[in-house]
């Protein structure tokens, strides 16, 4: 009877210990890898704006397989650089090796005067992380969906879009918020 209580007592004091680990502190391939929250570096616009500039954004990766993101180009940013605001992206992420990660996600693109729904955006992403999931680079690439009117989109999850995807993708970089 002691030994089963003191085997019962080791049990516990392990599960607490491995539970106390820090998410940073495990091997690679523990812990909850990708799913967190990100801040999100457009990087294109360095051919724009000059070495070291960037568009900031927000990224999470959910542990549904689900994806948010919002940028600084959505509700802001030069109109000359950005002829259209944007809704939140939404989407669904996936890996794709021990440290890689891809994306599928759509947002709305609005016409800045009238709000009105112009476009449908369609992203696709693939990512590399480091060892400890801290940080990615990566690049996205994006299809279009003109819109007629606000009210005829074409449904970008069945139909070839408007404007496909270039064979280079935009560069971006990602750093886990702590």
């Amino acid at each position: 009877m002691i030994k089963l209580r003191t085997i019962a007592g080791v049990v516990c004091a392990l599960a607490v210990a491995l539970l106390a680990v820090p998410p940073g502190a495990m091997a690679d391939g523990e812990g909850n890898g990708a799913v967190g929250s990100y801040l999100f570096k457009f990087l294109g616009v360095q051919q724009l704006f000059g070495r070291g500039s960037f568009v900031p954004g927000l990224a999470t990766l959910n542990a549904d397989g689900t994806l948010t993101s919002v940028t600084g180009s959505d509700e802001a940013g030069p109109s000359s650089l950005f002829l259209v605001k944007n809704s939140a992206v939404h989407g669904a992420w996936f890996k794709t090796g021990p440290r890689g990660v891809g994306a599928h996600a759509l947002y709305l693109n609005f016409d800045p005067g009238n709000g009105e729904v112009v476009s449908i955006t369609k992203l696709r992403i693939a990512a590399t992380f480091d060892n400890h999931f801290q940080t990615a680079t990566g690049e996205f690439f994006m299809s279009l969906f003109v819109c007629p009117t606000f009210a005829t989109c074409p449904d970008p999850l069945t139909t070839a879009p408007t404007v496909p995807e270039p064979l280079t993708g935009q560069p971006f970089t990602l750093q886990r918020i702590r």
